[in-house]
C-alpha cells in the first residue's frame, strides 16, 4: 500500500486543483489553498519516514521553507479577511522570503550529494541561464520596483527579495538538472514543482506590476505544492541523494539549443527596448552582455578541453585495444593471430634479404595434470613464469608468442645457421625442465620443442607453423624434454600421409573397406562367444592394407568418425545377416567393434550406436564396444558417453590393458564390462610377466569384470591363461581374421592346447 501513496496523493491535488477554481472566494477558498500547502508538509515529512532516504537533511530544509511558506499563506489570508491586504511589508513577507534560502538550501545540500566531483561544464551552464534570467527579471521587474518608486529603502528591498529569491532557485535547478545521475519519477517531480514555483512567482511579479492579478496563479502555485509532495512520497526519492559513478552531462543538441536561448537574451532585450523606444537601463544590459560572453568563452575553452581529453582518451584506448588484440591477456606474449602475422611479415623479409628465419613450436609436456591436480590458478602460474623464461631465453628481436592452451612459439629471424634456432631449442627445454615454485610446491612440466626452417620463397606463415607443430609432437613420441627438427624425412612422411587422408576420403565414397572377423572362444567351454570385427582396407594397386597403416592418419581428422560411423553399421548389419540365416550357429554370438577417441568424444556416438542398431535390428546386448584405455583419460566426455551407451545394454571393454596409464585401482571405477589383455603381456618370457598378468586377471574378476586375452599363438600360452582363470581368448592359435564369407562358409575346428576339438564355426 506504501508504494502507492504517492498516486493517490498526485490523484487527491489533480482533483484539488480541479476544485478549487469552484470553491467559495474568501475563507473557504483560502483554506482551502492553505490545506493543500500544509498537504505537501505533511507529504515530505511522510515520505522521509517512509522512505527513509540515506540523507535526510535536504528534504527536511525543504520541508521547512514549505511550512514558512504555508504560514506565510495562513497570515496573508488573515491580513486579507481582515481588510488589510494592501499593507506591506508584513510578516507574511517575511515568512515567504524567508522559504527560499530554505528551499535552497535542501536543493544544494540535494546537488552536492548527486555530484560525483566538481562539473566545472555544468556551474558555468547554470550561471548562463540565472544570468540571462536575473536580466529578464531586473528589467521587467526589479528595476521598476527600485528606480520607479519612492517608497521606503525596506519596502523596495523586501520587494527585490522576490524575484532574487526566484533567481537563486533558478541557478539551483539548472544545476540540478545538468547535474549527473538519476532522472526517477522523483527527479522529474521535483524539478516540475520547482519550476512552476519560480514561473507563477514570475508572472505573479509582472501582473503586480501592471495593477492586476489573475486567480489562475494560485493554480500554479497549488501544482507546485502538489508536485513536491509527490516527489517526496515516490519511492524513488531515495535515488535523488545517491552520489553517481556516471560521468557529467554531455553538451546535448538539447542543452546547445537551450544555451543558445539564454546567450540571446541579451541581445533580443536591448533591441525590444529599442523597438518600443524605451531604452531602460542600457547598463544591465551591457554588464549582463559582458558576463554572458565572458562565460560562453569559458564554456568554449571547456568544450575544447573536454574535445582534447576525448581524443586522448580515444587514442589511449585504442592502443589499449590494438594490444590487447594482439597479445595473450595472461602472459602478456603474442597471440596466435599476432605470431602468425609476425612470420607472414619475416617470411616476406627473408626472401628479399636472402636471409634464412626459423620457427619453434614449444608445447609443455605435463601441463593438463598440473590442472588437474593442482587447479586452474596454479596452471595459470605455470605459463606466466613460462612466457617469463622464454623470454629470458630468447634473443632480442626475437618474437615469442602464445599460440594457446599450453602451446607456445618463438620466431627467429636473421640466422647464421639452423644450429642458432637448436641451441635456443635446447636452452628452452633446459629452462622449463627446471620444477616451477606455485605457492610453495614444487611442479615439474617440461617441454617439447619442434623447429621448422623457411626453406625457400613459397614457405607460408602457416605451412611453418604446421610443420613445427609436427616437429614438436615427434620431441614428444621420442621421449619428451627434447628438440626435433621438421626435416626432408618428415616431409616427406606428411606428404605421404596427406595421400593417404585423400585416398582414405575416397575409400569411404566408393566403399572400398571390408571387415575380417576373428573369433572371442570361451576358455573353459570351447565356445566362440563372438566376433571382432577387425577394419581392412584393399588399396587400388597397393594390396590388403592393415590398420596401422592408415588408421593413424584418419584418427588425426574427421575421417576416423566416419570409418567408425561404416564400422558400427557393417559389423551389426553382418552379424543380424548371419544370425537371420543360421539362428542356431550365430544366435547368442556378440560382435566387437573399435571405436576411436576422437569418436567417443563426438556428441552424434550415441545417436550414431543407436542408429546402426535400428538400420540392422540386433539387439544392443549383442554388440561389444572396444575402446583404449588412453580414451579414459585423454577424453573427458568418454565417461559420461560410456554410461549412456552401457544403460542401454551395450557392452564396453577396455583393449590392449596394460599400454596405456590406467591404474588397476581405478577399474572399479570405470563404467566398463571386459577387460582386454595386450598381447604383450600374453606372449611375453620375461621374468615376472605372468606374476603381472595373473595381477590383472584377479583385480579385473574381483571388480567384477571379464577378462579377455588376445595375441595367443601358442599351446603353452593358451594352457597358462586357462590356468590363470582367464574367461576367453582370441590369436592365430585359434582363428586368424577372415573376411565374413569365409567366416560363415568355414566348417572346421578350432582346437585348444590338448588338440581336443572347440565348438566354434560350424
Amino acid at each position: 500500500m506504501t508504494r502507492q501513496w504517492w498516486q493517490l496523493y498526485l490523484g487527491g491535488g489533480a482533483l484539488a486543483l480541479i476544485a478549487y477554481p469552484a470553491m467559495p472566494a474568501g475563507v473557504p477558498q483560502d483554506a482551502f489553498y492553505v490545506a493543500v500547502g500544509a498537504s505537501c508538509v505533511a507529504a515530505i515529512m511522510v515520505g522521509v519516514r517512509l522512505r527513509r532516504p540515506s540523507r535526510r537533511l535536504p528534504w527536511l530544509l525543504m520541508a521547512g521553507g514549505q511550512l514558512s511558506w504555508v504560514s506565510a499563506d495562513v497570515l496573508y489570508s488573515w491580513y486579507e479577511a481582515a481588510g488589510r491586504a494592501d499593507l506591506f511589508p508584513t510578516p507574511a513577507d517575511g515568512l515567504y522570503i524567508a522559504a527560499y534560502p530554505l528551499l535552497g538550501a535542501g536543493l544544494a545540500v540535494l546537488i552536492r550529494l548527486r555530484r560525483r566531483g566538481p562539473d566545472p561544464a555544468g556551474l558555468i551552464d547554470s550561471v548562463i541561464v540565472t544570468v540571462s534570467f536575473g536580466l529578464l527579471s531586473w528589467v521587467l521587474v526589479a528595476e521598476s520596483l527600485i528606480n520607479g518608486t519612492d517608497a521606503p529603502w525596506i519596502d523596495r528591498l523586501v520587494a527585490v527579495a522576490y524575484p532574487a529569491g526566484d533567481i537563486l532557485l533558478l541557478a539551483l535547478l539548472a544545476l540540478l538538472i545538468t547535474t549527473a545521475g538519476a532522472r526517477t519519477a522523483a527527479f522529474r517531480f521535483l524539478t516540475g514543482a520547482v519550476l512552476l514555483q519560480i514561473l507563477a512567482d514570475s508572472v505573479f511579479a509582472a501582473t503586480e506590476l501592471s495593477g492586476g492579478y489573475n486567480e489562475a496563479l494560485d493554480l500554479l502555485w497549488l501544482a507546485s505544492y502538489v508536485l513536491w509532495g509527490a516527489a517526496a512520497l515516490h519511492p524513488s526519492m531515495t535515488q535523488l541523494g545517491d552520489s553517481t559513478t556516471q560521468e557529467p552531462q554531455p553538451l546535448s543538441p538539447r542543452r546547445v539549443i537551450a544555451l543558445t536561448a539564454a546567450v540571446l537574451v541579451a541581445p533580443l532585450t536591448l533591441a525590444a527596448q529599442l523597438a518600443v523606444g524605451d531604452p531602460g537601463d542600457a547598463w544591465a544590459v551591457v554588464v549582463c552582455s559582458t558576463a554572458l560572453f565572458l562565460l560562453v568563452v569559458a564554456r568554449m575553452s571547456l568544450a575544447i578541453r573536454e574535445v582534447v581529453a576525448t581524443a586522448s582518451q580515444r587514442d589511449q584506448l585504442q592502443g589499449v585495444l590494438s594490444h590487447e588484440v594482439a597479445h595473450d591477456s595472461l602472459t602478456g606474449l603474442a597471440n596466435r593471430a599476432s605470431v602468425l602475422a609476425q612470420v607472414e611479415a619475416a617470411l616476406h623479409r627473408g626472401q628479399r634479404a636472402g636471409t634464412l628465419s626459423a620457427l619453434l613450436f614449444i608445447d609443455l609436456d605435463r601441463f593438463k595434470a598440473v590442472n588437474d591436480k593442482f587447479g586452474h590458478r596454479a596452471g595459470d602460474e605455470v605459463l606466466r613464469e613460462t612466457a617469463r623464461r622464454m623470454r629470458q631465453c630468447a634473443r632480442d628481436g626475437d618474437t615469442v608468442g602464445r599460440l594457446g592452451g599450453d602451446e607456445f612459439a618463438v620466431l627467429l629471424e636473421l640466422l647464421s645457421s639452423e644450429s642458432e634456432a637448436i641451441d635456443l631449442a635446447d636452452r628452452i627445454v633446459e629452462a622449463l625442465a627446471v620444477p616451477f615454485d606455485v605457492g610453495g610446491i614444487n611442479i615439474t612440466v617440461g617441454a617439447s620443442v619442434g623447429i621448422a626452417y623457411s626453406m625457400d620463397a613459397g614457405t607460408k606463415a602457416a605451412q611453418l607453423l604446421h610443420e613445427a607443430d609436427v616437429a614438436s609432437h615427434r620431441a614428444r613420441e621420442a621421449g619428451r624434454g627434447r628438440s626435433h627438427v621438421f626435416g626432408d624425412a618428415l616431409r616427406r612422411e606428411l606428404s605421404e600421409q596427406n595421400a593417404i587422408e585423400t585416398a582414405l576420403g575416397a575409400a569411404l565414397a566408393n566403399g572400398e573397406f571390408v571387415l575380417y572377423y576373428q573369433p572371442v572362444v570361451a576358455v573353459e567351454t570351447g565356445d566362440v562367444e563372438g566376433y571382432e570385427a577387425l577394419i581392412r582396407w584393399p588399396r587400388p594397386g597397393l594390396g590388403l592394407q592393415q590398420p596401422d597403416t592408415f588408421i593413424p592418419v584418419a584418427e588425426k581428422s574427421d575421417l576416423i568418425c566416419d570409418i567408425d560411423r561404416w564400422g558400427l553399421r557393417e559389423a551389426t548389419r553382418q552379424l543380424a545377416q548371419w544370425s537371420e540365416d543360421e539362428p542356431e550357429r550365430y544366435a547368442d554370438l556378440t560382435v566387437a567393434v573399435n571405436i576411436s577417441g576422437r569418436h567417443l568424444a563426438d556428441v552424434g556416438i550415441i545417436s550414431d550406436v543407436t542408429g546402426a542398431l535400428a538400420s540392422s535390428g540386433l539387439a544392443a546386448h549383442r554388440l561389444v564396444l572396444e575402446i583404449t584405455e588412453s580414451v579414459l583419460i585423454d577424453v573427458p566426455a568418454a565417461t559420461a558417453h560410456l554410461v549412456a551407451l552401457r544403460e542401454m545394454g551395450i557392452s564396453i571393454s577396455i583393449d590392449d590393458f596394460g599400454t596405456g596409464y590406467t591404474s588397476i585401482a581405478q577399474l572399479q571405477q570405470l563404467p566398463v564390462d571386459t577387460l582386454k589383455i595386450d598381447r604383450q603381456f600374453v606372449t611375453s618370457t620375461v621374468a615376472g610377466a605372468r606374476d603381472l598378468l595373473m595381477l590383472m586377471v584377479n583385480a579385473a574378476h574381483s571388480c567384477g569384470l571379464s577378462v579377455v586375452a588376445e595375441g595367443v599363438e601358442t599351446d603353452d600360452q593358451l594352457e597358462a591363461l586357462r590356468a590363470l582363470s582367464v574367461d576367453s581368448v582370441q590369436g592365430f592359435l585359434l582363428a586368424r581374421p577372415q573376411p565374413a564369407d569365409v567366416v560363415q562358409g568355414r566348417l572346421g575346428t578350432v582346437r585348444d592346447a590338448q588338440g581336443l576339438q572347440l565348438r566354434t564355426e560350424g
